[in-house]
């Protein structure tokens, strides 16, 4: 294999030198149960960030309103929640299979007034998930796959559902 000469490469990715990428880690938290869907929950922070089960509670209190209010909908899916914190902020995406294979994900944020939609920076191209969060996301994948390529019976539901990521993310 050859190796490409990319001209601009030194101007690609360019990030200030004081900026530093924290490691976080993942923890699952009660999954929440709602009529229509059922959804595994992991809250994500730094290892020095206490929980903050308030929020939590906040969150999923908030997610049940959407459905009940008809701005969230489920469709007798089954899915996860990602609850995280940066710095202060907390962002939440709420992520469910559809359509047999197909992840679809709705990002809330929360400010002083509690937690709403997240409509992300004007363009095209919008962040859908940060690279700590894309850990998570890929253990759920995987958990997923192995759900579709099963019997897909109560056992192999009650399989995804135990099937929580932990540990760091890097």
């Amino acid at each position: 294999m050859t190796t490409q000469t990319i001209a601009n490469l030194d101007e690609l990715a360019e990030y200030p030198a004081e900026w530093q990428h924290a490691e976080k880690r993942i923890h699952p938290g009660e999954n929440l149960s709602m009529p229509e869907a059922y959804l595994k929950w992991y809250d994500i922070r730094t290892a020095d960030q206490p929980a903050t089960p308030e929020v939590s509670d906040e969150a999923r209190a908030f997610l049940r309103n959407e459905v009940a209010e008809g701005r969230l909908e489920f469709r007798k899916e089954l899915g996860y929640v990602l609850l995280h914190r940066c710095g202060e902020k907390y962002f939440m995406l709420v992520c469910v299979w559809r359509n047999k294979n197909e992840m679809c994900q709705g990002i809330y944020y929360k400010d002083d007034a509690g937690f709403l939609p997240y409509e992300g920076a004007p363009g095209y191209l919008r962040a859908t998930q940060e690279v700590v969060e894309l850990d998570a996301t890929a253990h759920e994948r995987r958990a997923w796959s192995r759900y579709l390529q099963s019997n897909r019976d109560a056992a192999a539901k009650q399989a995804y559902i135990d099937d929580a990521c932990t540990g760091q993310l890097i």
